[in-house]
């Protein structure tokens, strides 16, 4: 995850260095409509909440901040703008030792063909 680009140019505007990229795991959430970034790589880009949605959880219905953000996948040249994402609390998710940062979510997923081989134990996912 990185700032978008609108902030970026304005960080560049007033010479001061852009917020590192948060760096992790992202995972499919087909259920998802819209996509999740874990909180801290939110606070850690220095995002403020834009807004709040309710979102649908398995313990119930519960009000999520929005905020905005650019998700890119190194090398496969993916780069969405968001006007916002849902921050959500994905500490203590990890895969292999790296961190759980992303659900992606259906407004991703709109823009891609998913294909998963469950007994192969393989997806593809092309834009």
């Amino acid at each position: 995850m990185e700032v978008p680009a609108v902030f970026a140019a304005y960080f560049a505007k007033k010479n001061q260095p852009v917020p590192a990229p948060g760096v992790g795991w992202a995972l499919i959430d087909t259920e998802a409509t819209r996509t999740c970034v874990d909180n801290n790589v939110l606070n850690q880009l220095g995002m403020q909440a834009t807004g709040t949605v309710t979102t649908g959880t398995a313990a119930g219905p519960t009000s999520q901040l929005l905020y905005p953000a650019k998700l890119s996948f190194p090398g496969a040249r993916l780069e969405i703008d968001f006007g916002s994402v849902i921050g959500v609390n994905l500490s203590g998710q990890s895969i292999a030792g790296q961190d759980v940062v992303v659900l992606i979510g259906r407004d991703v997923l709109s823009r891609c063909i998913l294909v998963y081989n469950g007994p192969g134990g393989l997806f593809t996912l092309a834009l």
